[in-house]
């Protein structure tokens, strides 16, 4: 009786002996003696994620992580350069100075400025205001070619300029509709978000007087601008910046509404808040 109440200890003694020289994994035959394994994970928040990045960067592969730094309650400077090229007889050179306060990281309050008048008074030829009187702007290739003595219409070549965009100042809220990251030449990490805005805003144009020569009239218009933009983060702080804005506002002579399409590449940067 003895050797049948020791028959089934040896005999787990001996499966456990089994078990251990062929391997857990060959256990899975005996149920009620295999003990289950639990997988192996790593959380980004384990202390072992700084090894799983450290083999990533040994093998120089770019690992996408959560973003280190946020545009939340911090404010944001941009200084750009543009064009202006809808107008058919004049091509202004804007000088852009954007502010902007994130709220959230989807949604900004931005103010904008922009310059393209003259430096002088002086009026050149038939009261035109171009670059040769110190202005950030240029006649454009059509209007040369309308009022040169080639056209041969002296009705053309009398053609002047009622009014020039002078300055801007717009105020609307952007909406950050879509952002993401991308590994740039596997060097590191840019961000970048694709936005959208719509505001009000005050625009200032002179006007040369049909009457007395060298005298200029100034006026104010409001207006709308509608943008779409796009902006690339590098190191946490400094950022591009491509614009596009459609203004349009009220002619100061004559009626209608008068239109204009901006195009602007500037540098800004995130003021405030953490960024390591």
């Amino acid at each position: 009786m003895g050797k049948h109440v020791f028959r089934p200890v040896w005999s787990a003694l001996l499966i456990l002996s089994i078990c251990a020289l062929i391997g857990a994994s060959s256990c899975a035959m005996f149920p009620s003696l295999a003990l289950a394994r639990t997988p192996e994970t790593i959380s980004l928040d384990d202390p072992d994620r700084d090894e799983v990045m450290d083999s990533a960067a040994e093998k120089a592969i770019a690992v996408i992580e959560t973003r280190p730094f946020t545009k939340a309650g911090r404010g944001e400077i941009a200084l750009g350069i543009g064009t202006i090229a809808s107008d058919i007889f004049l091509i202004y050179l804007p000088v852009t100075l954007k502010g902007a306060y994130h709220f959230k990281e989807w949604v900004s309050l931005e103010l904008s400025a922009s310059y393209m008048g003259c430096f002088s008074d002086e009026t050149g030829e038939n009261q035109v205001r171009a670059s040769g009187q110190k202005c950030m702007r240029f006649l454009s290739p059509s209007y040369e070619h309308l009022t040169s003595d080639a056209a041969g219409l002296a009705q053309l070549r009398s053609i002047t300029i009622e009014e020039y965009q002078v300055a801007r100042v717009d105020i609307a809220p952007v909406f950050s509709v879509f952002m993401g990251k991308f590994a740039l030449a596997n060097q590191g990490i840019a961000h970048f978000d694709l936005n959208l805005s719509a505001g009000l805003g005050l625009l200032v144009a002179e006007m040369p007087d049909p009457n007395e020569i060298g005298k200029i009239n100034y006026g104010f218009s409001v207006e709308g601008a509608f943008g779409l933009g796009l902006r690339f983060v590098f190191r946490n702080l400094v950022g591009l910046r491509l614009d596009f804005r459609e203004y349009m506002y009220g002619k100061q002579r004559g009626k209608g509404l008068g239109t204009a399409s901006e195009l602007t590449l500037g540098v800004s940067f995130l003021l405030g808040g953490s960024h390591d």
